[in-house]
């Protein structure tokens, strides 16, 4: 008896053991380039017309930790990425321009599936996120009709929504490990809304908040209310990162 309780403590040691050296921790810095899409693209003149956001490309900068547990990875990163665009807003006023910026600060927490490649430093993955992102931004109108001149704050804004990504890591050496991905992140899935004054006469409540949900006031014809529809904010993602093991 005294043999058998002895066995199975050995093998269940052995068991704890196995788990235990497949586990291992993986940080450090990323940088990728974000671009916007679905109604966070388009051009100035829809961020006017409150249709879009009318954002282009951007550089993101951040840090990225994993937890590997077999075939698993728990990760958590926390980014920034600084969006922009500027041009003519109006068609009818050839000299009306804008300038806007957004601001995204991005917490991510995930997992993702990989499988290893045999005699292969290569490990490609896939992965699915829960995002937290807080936006806000500037935007600037000169001699535009029906909006007053001069920089004016977005208020900030947060919004949770899902991320989805292919990636593969690179082994190198003992502990490095280059993490090259591709993602696409539904950043406002959820809780949408209009933070704007709905019976504001002023055209600048529709781009002071986020507003992201339709305006209840809005009305074909009523240019003091542009945005007609909810609207999505999503980006894509080329992400790389140096990552250092322990």
């Amino acid at each position: 008896m005294k043999k058998i309780i002895l066995l199975a403590v050995i093998v269940t040691a052995l068991g704890f053991s196995n788990v235990y050296s497949q586990i291992s921790l993986k940080i450090g810095p990323q940088l990728g380039l974000t671009s916007p899409t679905v109604d966070y693209s388009g051009d100035v003149k829809d961020f006017y017309n409150g249709t879009k956001y009318g954002l282009r490309s951007g550089l993101h900068y951040g840090v990225i930790g994993k937890v590997q547990l077999g075939p698993l990875n728990g990760r958590l990163s926390i980014s920034y990425a600084s969006l922009d665009n500027n041009g003519n807003a109006n068609p009818d006023q050839p000299n009306s321009t804008l300038e806007i910026k957004n601001n995204i600060f991005m917490l991510t927490l995930g997992t993702e599936f990989g499988f290893g490649i045999p005699f292969s430093p290569v490990k490609p993955y896939a992965g699915i996120d829960l995002l937290f992102t807080t936006i806000s931004g500037t935007y600037n109108f000169q001699g535009t009709s029906e909006v007053s001149s001069g920089e004016k704050s977005i208020k900030s804004a947060s919004r949770t929504g899902l991320g989805f990504s292919i990636g593969t890591e690179v082994g190198f050496g003992k502990s490095f490990v280059l993490d090259l991905s591709l993602r696409y992140n539904l950043i406002n899935l959820f809780g949408k809304s209009y933070d704007g004054v709905t019976n504001s006469n002023d055209r600048n409540d529709a781009y002071t908040n986020l507003n992201d949900a339709a305006d209840p006031n809005f009305s074909a014809g009523n240019s003091k209310h542009p945005i007609g529809n909810s609207r999505s904010i999503a980006t894509i993602q080329f992400n790389a990162g140096l990552l250092f093991g322990f």
